[in-house]
C-alpha cells in the first residue's frame, strides 16, 4: 500500500481547503533527501488550515518526487508545472476545483528573482522538509546560491522561523557541527524521530502526523493531529 494513501486519513485533515487565506505564506522547501511524503503531509495541513504555501522543490528533489509520490513536475512554462503540482494536490488531497490558484505557489529552485529571495516579501516563516545536508551545509555557510538555500537565508536574516527537518543517518561530525552553528542562530531542527507514547505510534500516519504537528507547532499553527501529552483521548 502506498504510505501516501494515509494522507487523508488524518484527523485535522479531513474536509475541504476554505477559499480564503489567512496571513503571508508559509515558504516550504523540498530537497532530495528521501521523505517527501512528509512534505506533502505539511502541505496538506497548511492548505487545510487555510494557509497559503510557496513551494519551491531543488532539482535534486524532483526525481525523488517522482519516484516516491508518481509526480512528475513537467510543462513548458512555470505556470503548467504550477498547474500540475496544483492539481495533484487537489487529487491527493481532495481539494475542490475551486481552490484559488494563489493557495499553491511553485517556484522553480533557479529563480533566484523570485518574491521569496526578497525580504520584503512577507512570510509566516519557512520549513526546508527533508532537508538534505548539502542545503543544511549551504545554508550554515551562508550560500544563496538557489532558491531553496536563499530564502532560508532571507528567513534568517529577516528573524522569521526556520525549521529544517533534517532526514539523513547516521550523522557525522560534519553535519552536527551544522545544524548546532544553526540552533544557535534560532534555527528549529526537528528530525522526523519516532514516538512511541502516543496511541497511534504503530501506524505511518501516526508518526508522520507527529512530525508535522511539531512544525506546525513552531509556526504557531493549531492544529489535532495528535493527543497532546495530558489530554484526554476521545
Amino acid at each position: 500500500m502506498n504510505p501516501l494513501n494515509a494522507l487523508n486519513q488524518s484527523p485535522m485533515l479531513a474536509g475541504s481547503a476554505k477559499a480564503a487565506t489567512t496571513g503571508p505564506p508559509v515558504i516550504v522547501g523540498i530537497t532530495g533527501a528521501s521523505g517527501t511524503i512528509l512534505a506533502m503531509s505539511l502541505i496538506k495541513a497548511l492548505l487545510m488550515a487555510n494557509r497559503a504555501v510557496a513551494m519551491v522543490a531543488t532539482e535534486k528533489a524532483l526525481p525523488v518526487i517522482l519516484q516516491e509520490e508518481g509526480l512528475k513536475i513537467t510543462g513548458a512554462s512555470k505556470t503548467e508545472k504550477r498547474d500540475a503540482v496544483l492539481g495533484y494536490l487537489k487529487q491527493r488531497l481532495d481539494l475542490p476545483d475551486t481552490t484559488p490558484e494563489t493557495l499553491l505557489t511553485l517556484y522553480g529552485n533557479h529563480e533566484l528573482d523570485a518574491a521569496i529571495s526578497s525580504g520584503t516579501c512577507l512570510t509566516q516563516g519557512m520549513v526546508i522538509m527533508p532537508c538534505s545536508m548539502g542545503t543544511l551545509g549551504r545554508i550554515s555557510a551562508g550560500i544563496g546560491d538557489n532558491l531553496v538555500a536563499r530564502a532560508a537565508d532571507v528567513t534568517l536574516k529577516e528573524a522569521r522561523k526556520l525549521v529544517l527537518v533534517p532526514r539523513e543517518a547516521p550523522l557525522n561530525a560534519i553535519h552536527l557541527e551544522n545544524m548546532l552553528k544553526l540552533a544557535r542562530l534560532g534555527v528549529v531542527i526537528i528530525p522526523p524521530m519516532l514516538t512511541f507514547y502516543l496511541p497511534d505510534y504503530l501506524t505511518l500516519q501516526g508518526q508522520i502526523d507527529v512530525t508535522v504537528g511539531k512544525v506546525l507547532d513552531q509556526l504557531q499553527i493549531e492544529h489535532t493531529l495528535y493527543k497532546r501529552w495530558g489530554e484526554t483521548a476521545s
